[in-house]
């Protein structure tokens, strides 16, 4: 019950400011949210429909370039709404209640559960001298690219409607989309 009251609170007012219509029907993401940069450390993003700003998950390394074991993987923001794409910490809040997550160590990978929405795992994997997310997109092993969180603002309290996931097949290379809709 606490945790709902800090999400209500905290995450979910804020966002009855902005309304989006045509859900329904959207199958890829919006034509002018940002591209992130492809670079060694970028294992996925998640956007959101309420604004351009992006929630980054990093691998991360110690100096020395092993695996910090302890806190595999770096979320931060990148805001893109009225601040250039300026790199941010998330709250303790944010990390705790809704883009953070849980690691434990497996036999030869990480698995990997967001706080926000654990039913589903990403394997953080050591593959041919580098780290993969790999998580299951539409009955396909993937290499996890990144989510699109759409929820429904028109209302006094905000609704997740779906999220969408993206990844890109480990047999056949190509790109694989699943919607997964809020029950």
């Amino acid at each position: 019950m606490f945790r709902c009251y800090f999400i209500f609170f905290f995450m979910l007012i804020p966002s009855l400011l902005l309304a989006q219509e045509g859900w329904e029907t959207r199958p890829e993401l919006p034509d002018d949210f940002p591209k992130l940069e492809e670079t060694e450390a970028l294992l996925f993003f998640i956007q959101r429909n309420r604004n351009k700003n992006t929630i980054v998950y990093d691998i991360n390394l110690k100096p020395d370039g092993s695996l910090n074991t302890r806190n595999p993987i770096s979320v931060y923001w990148r805001k893109f709404q009225n601040h250039n794409g300026l790199k941010d910490k998330l709250s303790w809040l944010e990390f705790n209640f809704a883009y953070g997550y849980r690691s434990r160590k497996r036999e030869n990978y990480y698995s990997i559960k967001l706080k926000a929405y654990n039913d589903r795992a990403i394997q953080l994997t050591f593959k041919d001298g580098k780290w993969l997310p790999l998580m299951t997109i539409n009955g396909q092993t993937c290499v996890l690219k990144n989510l699109y969180i759409y929820a429904d603002e028109s209302r006094l309290w905000p609704s997740v409607k779906y999220a969408d996931i993206y990844g890109r097949s480990t047999v056949t290379q190509e790109l694989v989309k699943e919607r997964i809709y809020n029950k």
